[in-house]
């Protein structure tokens, strides 16, 4: 798998079991860049998932356009680096609070986030708080396997329209006279 591989947004949305309108929506979000690579197929995942999720101490504004909270942000920039770190494995697990995220790699680094302080004087990061727990290790294993599935296919160049000209509208009334 090479991770500098160009992708079309349909083959990114495919890998990553989504409608393309996804990644269409998160590049006018500015998730994804307009040039689409094997990380984002994960960022995408991520993406999909979080950014409908509301934190049940937060209220949901949904009327009107939201820059992307910072814990979103967070998330979306740690699955992308995970794709490339080289100590990431199948086990590597993204833990996102309201408050950050964290990542393990291993059990032992798991069991350290989820636990508090040995001597048990300092609480867990995820001690009294939501937090979600992505598998990103397990989707970026996957990745090889689910990349020799899709069509492979070269993204399209991004074609400025020309605006043609339009011709008159037609309607189906008749035209009215002035003299009765």
């Amino acid at each position: 798998m090479s991770l500098t591989e160009r992708l079309s947004a349909n083959a990114v949305a495919t890998a990553a079991g989504l409608d393309s309108n996804w990644v269409y929506k998160a590049e006018a979000n500015g998730v994804l860049p307009e040039e689409h690579y094997v990380s984002d197929i994960i960022v995408i995942k991520v993406y999909r998932l979080l950014s409908t999720f509301v934190w049940p101490d937060r209220p949901a504004q949904r009327s009107k356009k939201q820059d992307l909270d910072t814990w979103l942000l967070s998330a979306l920039h740690a699955a992308r680096d995970a794709v490339t770190d080289p100590t990431t494995t199948p086990e590597t697990t993204l833990w996102v609070t309201p408050t950050g995220v964290r990542v393990a790699h291993s059990r032992e680094e798991r069991a350290a986030v989820e636990s508090p302080s040995p001597d048990g004087h300092e609480p867990s990061f995820l001690d009294d708080q939501v937090a979600l727990r992505l598998p990103i290790g397990r989707w970026i294993d996957e990745l090889p396997a689910i990349l020799t599935r899709i069509k492979k296919r070269e993204p399209r160049k991004k074609a400025t329209r020309a605006s043609a000209p339009t011709g008159r509208r037609r309607t189906s009334a008749p035209a009215r006279s002035s003299h009765q």
